[in-house]
């Protein structure tokens, strides 16, 4: 992913400058003095359990086209991580789920992306609406955990290690 160029101030429209800032370079505005600070992007992740299989989605977008990936999105400003991961599932698949647990947060050195995983079952009769939607992607499908295909980003597969081993230590506890 290509960061945005910003090249002048929002506020008095002046040149923004490299300015070193602790440890980070950082534009900042020589003219008010205002400094850009870029923060993370939230995503949350949404890992649906059905019957022991993964509902997983073929992109339709860049990036990942064409390769399967766990339901997910941008989290709007104001919007609760609950709600955008709801949301998220619905605007995906047109299916209604349960939130059960937070799975994990997952980020990485230099990307701007900062993820929120879920685990989530069906609600009652909602597999029966299950449609992929146009545009975000293009096919839907429930996989063996180990019979997943080629996952789209590297946080994927770090997200499927914690959800096997979350549910395999929850099987043996319940031994």
């Amino acid at each position: 992913m290509v960061e945005p160029i910003y090249r002048y101030c929002p506020l008095c429209a002046a040149p923004l400058r490299e300015r070193i800032m602790g440890a980070m370079t950082r534009p900042s505005c020589p003219a008010c003095g205002f400094v850009l600070y870029l923060g993370p992007k939230v995503v949350t992740v949404v890992v649906i359990e059905h019957e022991g299989q993964l509902l997983l989605g073929r992109r339709e977008i860049e990036p990942g086209r064409g390769k399967w990936s766990f339901c997910s999105g941008y989290v709007d400003r104001g919007e609760e991580l609950e709600e955008a991961a709801l949301r998220e599932v619905k605007e995906e698949t047109n299916l209604n789920v349960e939130l059960l647990d937070l799975l994990g947060l997952y980020s990485r050195k230099g990307s701007p992306h900062l993820l929120v995983a879920y685990r989530a079952r069906p609600l009652a009769g909602s597999l029966d609406g299950l449609v992929p939607q146009p545009g975000e992607v293009s096919e839907l499908a429930l996989f063996r955990p180990e019979a997943v295909p080629e996952l789209a980003f590297p946080f994927d597969y770090d997200i499927l290690r914690d959800w096997q081993a979350l549910v395999s230590g929850s099987r043996s506890q319940r031994r």
